[in-house]
């Protein structure tokens, strides 16, 4: 019997090495795959692979913190008297009299000027007299009458002459109420026009007066905030020359927007207080704004 010679086992991978060739090659392509998709987490079994996404990490809980109140932007203003006037002579005649001058304070009803009206008061006394001899010329002709001694028409002349004497006179009783000028409420002279011994004509100013007690800030705000601004409002008012913060509340708004600038002039009236706050001075207007507003830089 011949010798049966088994078949020459050639070089290379076997069946099986082969297909543990392919499985590692696939395995390589899912975890290829996965780091591709962004990180999704890839698990392997005998038969089937199953891919999961990666859990994400939870972001770190920052606690609420309460907004700031809204303010809105600060608003120049200027501290003005709430009576002021200019002081003019009513009559043509020379000052005799001017108590107070400028810086200084007064009280309602306080002498501010007197006038040299003694040519007035001899008017009145000519006018006086007048209508007395009108008077007994009527009443002469009036018992006249009674006798029918004289006509009707000299009663009814000299009774006009009455009525137009005693007008005359009252004309000239009004005049001498201007011979003197009063204060007509408390205050200092801001500014002394004219001085005692010239002589001032009708109409000339003689002085500048203020109330320096009662005082208000004149304001420039933006019309937009007529829709929370309103009187009684309250606000801050930092005055420059001083530095003092006052309080104040808004009293009344303006009539008209100003259409080119879009602002409304609005008027606060200032708290007493101890410090020096005079007319003239300047400053910034702050107001707390609502909730739900939007804030306006100024």
């Amino acid at each position: 019997m011949d010798e049966q010679l088994e078949p020459e086992t050639k070089p290379g991978l076997s069946r099986g090495g082969k297909i543990g060739l392919g499985v590692a090659a696939v395995a390589l392509i899912g975890i290829s795959v996965a780091l591709a998709s962004g990180g999704s987490e890839t698990r392997w079994s005998d038969e089937t692979a199953e891919t999961r996404p990666a859990a994400a990490t939870p972001a770190p809980t920052v606690p609420a913190q309460p907004a700031p109140a809204a303010t809105a932007g600060d608003i120049r203003g200027v501290i003005q008297s709430k009576a002021e006037a200019v002081i003019s002579s009513r009559v043509t005649a020379r000052i005799t009299d001017m108590p107070f001058k400028s810086g200084e304070r007064f009280r309602r009803g306080a002498l501010l000027a007197r006038f040299d009206c003694a040519s007035t008061r001899a008017q009145l006394n000519a006018a006086n007299a007048a209508t007395a001899a009108y008077s007994k010329t009527h009443e002469t002709n009036a018992e006249l009458d009674a006798y029918q001694a004289v006509g009707k028409n000299e009663v009814e002349i000299s009774k006009a002459n009455v009525a137009k004497a005693s007008a005359e006179a009252n004309a000239i009783s009004a005049q001498l109420v201007d011979c003197a000028v009063y204060a007509p409420f408390s205050g200092m002279v801001v500014e002394q026009i004219a001085h005692a011994h010239e002589v001032a004509a009708s109409g000339q100013p003689l002085m500048k007066i203020q109330n320096s007690t009662e005082l208000e800030v004149q304001l420039i705000v933006p019309s937009r905030w007529l829709t929370w601004l309103k009187p009684g409002t309250p606000f801050t008012f930092k005055v420059d020359e001083t530095g003092s913060e006052l309080g104040a509340k808004v009293t009344r708004l303006g009539a008209a927007v100003d259409p080119v600038s879009k602002t409304l002039r609005v008027v606060g009236s200032i708290e007493r207080t101890s410090g020096i706050v005079l007319p003239g001075m300047s400053g910034s207007a702050r107001f707390a704004e609502p909730a739900g507003q939007d804030g306006i830089q100024s």
